[in-house]
């Protein structure tokens, strides 16, 4: 029987290292390219968790410049950024991001690591729940 060697060459989440691992890659695409997209890097060293970029701009005209750096800096390192939201339409619409991935309609609410960011009014919020006893309906405590 002959020993065959595997390299897994995409992160695979659920391992214990893969957390580590994609904020590795996206430091090291920072490193090797980031010069050449001065917005995008500042944004992915900044305002990148996990897998998700929650960012924003001042105005329409930097915001349609850091989206075409993302672009260019995540398509240098082999990626593509999908699944875009914004609260201007312009934004939206581009021929260089996935099919089906992208709405022309800002969407009511968008979610992201359990906080939720409503477009319409430009705000954050999230959701809160409590157990409550039926019986005497207040909120469990460790004693009832």
């Amino acid at each position: 029987m002959t020993i065959r060697t595997y390299k897994m060459n995409r992160v695979v989440y659920g391992t214990t290292c893969a957390t580590y691992l994609a904020q590795r890659v996206l430091k090291q695409l920072v490193m090797d390219d980031g010069h050449n997209y001065p917005l995008a890097a500042s944004a992915v060293s900044s305002d990148m968790y996990m897998d998700d970029l929650l960012t924003g701009t001042a105005d329409i005209y930097s915001a349609k410049q850091l989206k075409e750096q993302l672009i260019a800096l995540f398509r240098g390192g082999g990626m593509q950024l999908h699944k875009w939201s914004s609260n201007c339409k312009e934004l939206l619409a581009n021929s260089e991001v996935s099919d089906g991935d992208v709405s022309l309609k800002i969407p009511d609410e968008t979610k992201a690591l359990g906080l939720s960011w409503r477009p319409q009014n430009d705000s954050f919020a999230f959701s809160v729940s409590a157990n409550v006893c039926e019986s005497c309906k207040i909120t469990k405590r460790s004693v009832c």
